[in-house]
């Protein structure tokens, strides 16, 4: 009786390690990130926008200069832009 008790207690533990060890979900990206990579990406390489760190505050301005130079892009996108932009560069 006593085996079949520690086997039990054995298996539970194993169990709670290996759900433990899972692998964790990726996070979801900001959708903001993949507007980014493509319309920031028209006119500028990528690795010049990643470059960039501002506050949220001349994220807007510099977004809103692109969008008078030409950017093609919804006001609902522009927001999503400036807040992964501003969220990103606070980190």
């Amino acid at each position: 009786m006593e085996i079949k008790y520690a086997i039990v207690v054995v298996l539970v533990i194993a169990t709670m390690v290996l759900v433990g060890c899972g692998s964790e979900a990726e996070p979801t990206p900001h959708p903001g990130q993949a507007l980014v990579e493509t319309k920031c990406s028209t006119c500028h390489s990528i690795v010049q926008v990643n470059n960039a760190k501002y506050s949220r505050e001349i994220w807007d301005t510099t977004v809103n200069r692109m969008v008078m130079a030409g950017l093609q892009i919804t006001d609902e996108q522009k927001a999503q832009v400036i807040d992964y932009l501003a969220i990103r560069d606070s980190q």
